[in-house]
């Protein structure tokens, strides 16, 4: 199943404090709601009472699980960057990377339609875990523990795959993840800004031209 087909980071966030028996269901409205409302208005913006009546408890319910608001954020990136995040990875590496493609522009458009398309699906949760995560070392270092290893490892052989069959030049690999992780970013960007021009069927074809022309093993020929 592809990025495509799956739900939202909202309904895997669900799932997964649903399924963690160390909460009462008080607990997991309360992060449920902390989970809309740091997306939907920032961290900074949202207050405690916000998050109790969106969660319908009393405030104090909040404080007593939660000493500060930096405790509750803690709370809610914990199951994302210790489970969601890895079956998100997981899935990647499975569906997109597994498969053998005949043409690199067909790598490249299989990868960035479904970063695109998760990007737009889940932009508002995107901003707030950009911000709650990879702003902060520890946060960062979480994300490459549990989630970096996989995909890399599994982005190298894909490489590597297309450069033995000469689909792809023959340059270093972390360079190429590089590129593409930057024009990834670049969308991400583009998009929360809202700048003019951000439709996704113009930027996945401006992307995957690009990134065929530079990788393209005919660079090296002339």
């Amino acid at each position: 199943m592809s990025f495509l087909e799956q739900k939202g980071i909202r309904d895997y966030f669900e799932q997964t404090v649903a399924a963690d028996q160390t909460l009462t269901d008080k607990q997991r409205a309360i992060l449920q709601a902390s989970l809309e409302l740091f997306a939907e208005q920032g961290f900074d913006h949202t207050s405690t009472s916000d998050i109790a009546q969106k969660a319908g408890v009393a405030e104090g319910t909040v404080y007593r699980r939660y000493k500060t608001k930096e405790a509750l954020r803690e709370a809610v990136i914990a199951p994302i960057i210790d489970h969601i995040f890895p079956s998100l990875a997981a899935d990647f590496s499975r569906d997109e990377l597994q498969t053998k493609y005949e043409r690199l522009e067909d790598f490249f458009r299989a990868v960035f339609s479904d970063r695109f398309s998760f990007v737009n699906d889940n932009l508002q949760e995107l901003k707030v875990l950009m911000e709650m995560v990879f702003f902060t070392s520890d946060g960062r270092q979480a994300v490459m523990a549990h989630v970096a290893p996989g995909v890399v490892q599994q982005m190298m052989a894909t490489l590597d795959d297309l450069k033995a069959r000469h689909l792809m030049v023959d340059w270093p690999n972390d360079l190429i993840i590089q590129t593409m992780l930057s024009l990834l970013v670049g969308y991400f960007a583009r998009t929360t800004l809202e700048l003019p021009g951000t439709e996704t069927q113009r930027q996945l074809d401006f992307v995957v031209q690009l990134l065929t022309k530079t990788f393209s093993p005919a660079l090296t020929e002339q």
